[in-house]
């Protein structure tokens, strides 16, 4: 299923491995939070989702003059948006924390960037898989747990606004916060999609 001068598995890899990359700076940068180094790890995010965009790019450009796709063109470009659109919501995440002038990090926050950092690590797997799988069972259990993993983030999602709102007394910072929240929870949602996306087209071609 090789194209000539680009394999389309490979970029979807390619920008597994940015995203968890990205996933890990958000991780280590908020294990031990310093604010004062935010533009300093958002421009560092913002460089990986730049060349994600690269990716992107050249994937669709290619697309466009291909002859034999090894998959239905529509599937391939939904694909890679899933993907796109899900490392802009981690580098969102970090202008977030810059923009809104976070300065001390709610306590369930690690929580979260936790299992996005492990939802990361499977959608990696499940690409790598994608590529070499022969049968669609290779994959669904990947796709099993990175659902698994979403409904994860829809009970903590549930549990940190439900304690936003009894604990804080600050209207600004219940804002920001819920804003933080809703971006957390849709990065592991869209990471979701992606490998119902995956389940998709592995069935269509099965």
């Amino acid at each position: 299923m090789k194209n000539e001068g680009l394999n389309y598995y490979d970029e979807f890899i390619k920008n597994a491995e940015i995203a968890l990359e990205m996933a890990r700076i958000l991780k280590e940068y908020t294990a031990s939070f310093d604010y004062q180094k935010s533009i300093e790890i958002e421009e560092k995010v913002h460089k990986l989702e730049n060349d994600a965009d690269k990716n992107l790019h050249r994937t669709l450009n290619f697309l466009i003059k291909d002859f034999l796709p090894p998959f239905e063109r529509e599937d391939i470009v939904m694909l890679a948006n899933k993907m796109d659109d899900t490392i802009d919501e981690i580098d969102e995440i970090v202008i977030d924390l810059d923009i809104l002038n976070v300065t001390t990090l709610r306590q369930d926050f690690p929580d979260f960037i936790e299992l996005i950092y492990q939802t990361s690590l499977k959608l990696k797997d499940m690409m790598d898989s994608f590529k070499t799988a022969k049968k669609y069972e290779d994959v669904k259990s990947l796709i099993v747990d990175i659902n698994a993993m979403e409904e994860s983030g829809d009970r903590l999602y549930a549990s940190a606004i439900r304690k936003l709102y009894q604990t804080e007394q600050n209207a600004i910072e219940i804002s920001k916060w819920h804003t933080i929240y809703n971006n957390l929870e849709s990065c592991v949602d869209m990471c979701e999609d992606i490998a119902n996306c995956v389940d998709e087209i592995l069935l269509k071609n099965s």
